[in-house]
């Protein structure tokens, strides 16, 4: 036995009792016995220093069951991907420089590894930073770099230059874990400078590969090896950062799916595509699946997780901080990290009076983090108020869930920890106040069902408030600051709560974790 094999025995056999005697939890053991992977030379290697961060995520203001990174400034989430057991979130890090890197076995509990794609040089004429885009699995080992059973997973990016940004390639054999360059594989086109957001997915009828760019230009390109990429048309009708393409069937129809295109702002629309270019279906209208028009959400870059298992479209997006121009608090200065991921949610598509619908609905994983559930049905305004119920919960995290008929009533107000859902009966919508960031009151519709009654569900994290109306057809995003844990309901006493459900949660961290 060589010092090589003599040391990783010793490695195996240290990690093995550390499981036993508790200080390696089963979660983070297949984690901790990896067999750590050499990336590409090519890359600044000290973009890689992960290893360095130390805090923990026990900070009065960071978020519970949101993600954040450890350490560091955090925006758009890349490269979604699924593959062997394994959420894989890779998002902009670091001043948009590296993409950083976390897996998850449920959506809930994450585990941060190391940056996987920095800055490099290339074949460029500079260092350039690392921006957003997708990553797809090489099901067809049509790259020839599989190693062994374990199918590669392709990366692509957008690389900045002095001279105009063009699209990036990297592959990984190791399930995501460290990445090889494939060179520069999309020339910018000369529409703008800032060409970027790669989105990659594979069109079955056409058997290629489709590209989606954006800023300038909403180039359509097709491949049929992942290298050499051909120009084929331009999408209309949808303009804006961090493009996404994903299949959905609609009423849950496997045999009537649609595609679905969406913007980092929000913006959506149900079509197909007409060789390898996306069209909107006829009769329908580009949509808004969350407050973004008149901008009155936090919530931004959207993207859904490509391969996801039996045919389910999990998206994530990231809550901007406000740190703009923000006259309020700013919920994350000072700390060891900046800005928060969404929670995730599934969507589904549907047919409504007003045509093809997107709907967003937190992924059912949540209740793993439920620590303590009260439910009521059928109460009073007055009774909802009293100590046995709302007035005597005061909940750090929370799941809510509440269906309300207002009768009479013009305006009904739920106050959630000083953020307040004011409901008004004359224009049928919720506004949420907003005490932190760059935009002050989210507007969502909030229509009657038959029985006159609507129905939103609340995610309260600790600087974090996600709002999904009558089932996820209308949702809001947007940080928050805490005023306090106080829970209570204002308006006539003809309003009736007809279902009040609050699950209090767990948080997904391990406190002792960089301690």
């Amino acid at each position: 036995m060589n010092c090589s094999d003599r040391y990783k025995r010793k490695a195996a056999i240290l990690c093995v009792s550390l499981l036993v005697c508790g200080f390696v939890s089963a979660e983070d053991a297949p984690i901790a016995q990896e067999k750590k992977a050499t990336p590409d030379p090519l890359f600044d290697h000290a973009g890689f220093d992960f290893h360095t961060y130390t805090a923990s995520y026990d900070q009065p203001n960071r978020p519970q069951f949101h993600f954040t990174s450890r350490e560091g400034y955090i925006n758009d989430p890349n490269g979604l991907i699924y593959y062997d057991g394994e959420w894989h979130m890779y998002f902009q890090h670091k001043g948009q420089k590296v993409w950083g890197h976390a897996v998850s076995t449920d959506l809930v509990h994450w585990k941060q590894l190391q940056h996987a794609i920095v800055m490099h040089k290339g074949h460029c004429a500079s260092n350039g930073q690392i921006w957003s885009g997708t990553s797809v699995i090489d099901w067809n080992n049509t790259l020839g770099k599989q190693k062994g059973d374990t199918k590669t997973i392709v990366a692509f990016f957008t690389h900045t230059q002095a001279d105009g940004f063009h699209q990036d390639g990297a592959y990984s054999t190791d399930k995501g874990r460290t990445f090889h360059l494939m060179g520069n594989l999309v020339r910018n086109l000369g529409n703008s400078r800032g060409e970027r957001d790669p989105k990659v997915v594979w069109d079955p009828d056409s058997k290629t590969w489709i590209m989606i760019l954006t800023a300038g230009c909403n180039a359509v390109f097709q491949s049929i090896d992942l290298m050499n990429w051909t120009r084929c048309g331009k999408i209309e009708g949808i303009g804006g950062e961090c493009p996404d393409l994903f299949q959905l069937p609609l009423d849950g129809d496997q045999s009537k799916k649609k595609w679905v295109i969406t913007n980092a702002g929000a913006r959506y629309g149900v079509g197909h595509l007409q060789k390898g270019v996306w069209c909107l279906d006829v009769g329908e209208r580009m949509q808004g699946f969350d407050s973004g028009r008149p901008r009155g959400s936090m919530g931004y870059a959207w993207q859904t997780f490509g391969n996801g298992p039996d045919g389910r479209v999990v998206q994530i997006g990231f809550i901007q901080s406000g740190q703009r121009n923000a006259a309020a608090p700013v919920p994350h200065k000072d700390l060891p990290f900046f800005q928060q991921m969404t929670f995730p949610v599934e969507l589904t598509l549907h047919t409504t009076p007003g045509g093809m619908r997107l709907f967003r609905y937190p992924v059912k994983e949540v209740e793993k983090l439920y620590t303590d559930t009260r439910k009521w049905d059928e109460i009073t305004l007055a009774t909802a108020n009293d100590k046995a119920h709302l007035g005597g919960l005061k909940p750090d995290l929370m799941d809510m869930t509440c269906v309300f008929s207002p009768g009479k009533a013009d305006k009904v107000t739920f106050n959630v920890r000083g953020v307040a859902v004011r409901y008004s009966q004359g224009d049928g919508k919720i506004r949420v106040k907003n005490n932190a960031g760059i935009v002050g009151e989210s507007v969502v519709h909030a229509g009657q069902d038959k029985k006159g009654r609507i129905k939103f569900r609340v995610l309260f994290d600790r600087t974090s408030f996600e709002i999904f109306v009558n089932d996820g057809i209308a949702a809001a995003t947007i940080n928050c600051v805490p005023r306090n844990k106080d829970l209570s309901i204002a308006g006539p006493e003809s309003t009736v709560i007809n279902h009040l459900v609050i699950h209090e949660l767990g948080s997904i961290w391990k406190q002792k974790e960089g301690k």
